[in-house]
């Protein structure tokens, strides 16, 4: 390119017009789009890349926001709107970049100091992917780490229905959980999957799709069936959502470091396929190439009744996990460091839990065994595997607020053993259905009594069971105070918490031949009303001669 210097002086009406354009011009040379991997520059004004696919995008040059994402020409960004940002965006924020490959691939730098988080952005020629990572170096207030794409409803129009949360006039709970006049509800919570079965997500029409490729979820946290927020229409913008961390129902700590990488991807429609990122370790700082990486593989036996098993790795490195097949399991791209490893049947831990340390550049090897709990011989509702499948409503929790006309009646005058898990509701709130009377039969009386067991998935405000039966009421020893994951749980589409299993032992005398009826009560030290009152998630019931 000639030194704009060097030209003859232009009208006035054209240098009004090369000052605009040499603003942008002093951006790129800044940015190092004239060079091949130019050292990093600071951006004093937007800094703009064209795949010349169909993508285009531009980053805020003070903010660090995407202010605009292009798709075959056609804006994409919600009205008043960023197109993408980390969080909700920041005021301000030290944007840098530089290119590689005589400017045929960009990586833009956003930092912003002062609550230690660092967001890439990169693109290429010919790809119509803005691929990205997140490095968090201290922990966040509010403590959560997301990048959110905020797109245009009019165009995108296939948000999940449950997430549609537009023309939702009546607020059911908080500000994120809406009901219209039939009593349906929908809510941003009610799009979300099992990071362990996490597919490429978003939304498309009108010839345009925007999805998020999660890629490398290996610094998150949560474990392998965690899942969050992913597609909401607000009727003013479709959200996109690339959870990295948050305080909804997590069972485990921020972990500090490079999250990612991840991507935007926009298609004509069709959800993209999902694929490998590992180039970017030659773009992206701090990001860890295969050959710095380290794996794990091994076997693993017990028995599972037909549930998938999973080990999964986590520590403080990162998390990672493989199905098991045939009794075979193979971990890769796993970061150096020492983890616990944990066998899985269905989403139960079974067995004990291992530590396990992985080297860069080597396989480790490990085996694991652990068998699902024994069924109930007197009686047993729902299967142990770790979650309420199989439980009235349980079908329809990650979907529907529990309040939801379209659920079946939480309450009952009364259960039997012999209706099965499907009549017996999958949730217990202490202000909605508590206490819940189960009848079963018992054709003897055991001589030592009978010892019941009570799976859990999740609880809320300190909820757990308690019972009573003939005259005895379990002591307040037998029901512990759970974990606190100071989250709501069902309500916002989500049992997953941490699995407890209570035990009560029954004594003989206040059991009899025939038909008894068992109390199975909320306590808890909290109150609140409704589906907001201290709450639990069955995972099974079992009973046994003690």
């Amino acid at each position: 390119m000639s030194n704009p210097a060097h030209r003859r002086p232009a009208s006035r009406k054209r240098r009004k017009a090369l000052a605009a354009g040499l603003a942008s011009v002093a951006v790129l040379l800044g940015a190092g789009l004239l060079g091949v991997g130019q050292p990093w520059a600071n951006a004093a004004a937007n800094v703009s890349f064209d795949t010349g696919t169909g993508l285009a995008f531009t980053i805020n040059g003070t903010n660090g926001n995407m202010i605009s994402l292009k798709h075959d020409g056609t804006e994409l960004a919600a009205s008043g709107q960023a197109a993408g940002q980390f969080e909700s965006g920041w005021s301000s924020a030290t944007v840098t970049g530089k290119t590689f490959n005589g400017g045929s691939s960009i990586l833009v730098s956003v930092a912003n100091t002062s609550i230690g988080v660092t967001q890439y952005y990169f693109a290429r020629k010919n790809d119509n992917t803005v691929y990205m990572a997140t490095n968090i170096s201290k922990a966040l207030n509010p403590g959560e780490a997301r990048f959110i794409a905020r797109l245009k409803p009019s165009l995108l129009t296939t948000s999940p229905v449950a997430a549609k949360t537009g023309g939702f006039g009546t607020t059911v709970e908080g500000s994120d959980v809406f009901a219209n006049g039939s009593g349906q509800t929908a809510s941003k919570f009610y799009s979300s999957q099992r990071l362990v079965a996490q597919k490429p997500f978003g939304a498309s029409g009108s010839g345009h799709g925007a999805f998020i490729l999660p890629a490398y979820t290996d610094m998150s946290s949560g474990g392998p069936f965690f899942r969050d927020i992913e597609v909401n229409d607000t009727g003013s913008a479709v959200n996109i959502t690339h959870y990295m961390f948050s305080g909804h129902q997590q069972t485990e700590a921020l972990r500090l470091g490079l999250h990612g990488p991840y991507a935007l991807a926009l298609t004509g429609g069709e959800a993209p396929a999902a694929r490998s990122m590992d180039f970017l370790a030659s773009f992206i700082p701090g990001m860890l190439s295969n050959a710095q990486r380290g794996g794990v593989s091994g076997t693993a036996s017990g028995t599972w009744n037909g549930l998938t098993a999973t080990v999964a790795l986590a520590g403080p490195n990162g998390q990672y996990w493989g199905q098991v097949k045939s009794g075979k399991f193979v971990i890769g791209h796993v970061k150096p460091g020492t983890y616990t490893a944990t066998l899985y049947a269905g989403e139960l831990a079974v067995g004990a839990t291992k530590s396990i340390t992985v080297t860069a550049g080597a396989t480790t090897t490990l085996a694991m065994t652990g068998s699902v709990p024994a069924a109930g011989t007197l009686f047993q509702l729902g299967t142990f595997d770790g979650t309420p499948a199989g439980f009235l409503n349980a079908d329809r929790i990650e979907t529907m607020h529990p309040s939801d006309s379209r659920m079946s009646a939480w309450k009952s005058s009364g259960y039997t053993t012999g209706g099965g898990a499907a009549k017996f509701p999958m949730a217990e709130f202490k202000s909605v259905n508590s206490p819940a009377a189960l009848n079963f039969t018992l054709a003897s009386v055991p001589a030592n009594g009978v010892k019941l067991r009570i799976a859990t998935t999740s609880s809320f405000a300190g909820g757990r069971p308690a019972v009573a039966i003939g005259g005895y009421t379990s002591p307040a020893s037998a029901s512990p105070a759970p974990a606190n994951l100071n989250s709501r749980n069902v309500t916002r589409g989500t049992w997953r918490g941490i699995n407890t299993t209570y035990t009560f032992t029954i004594p003989a005398s206040a059991l009899k031949t025939g038909s008894n009826t068992l109390s199975i009560s909320v306590v808890s030290g909290s109150s609140g009303e409704t589906f907001l009152s201290p709450n639990v998630i069955f995972d099974a019931l079992a009973l046994d001669p003690a």
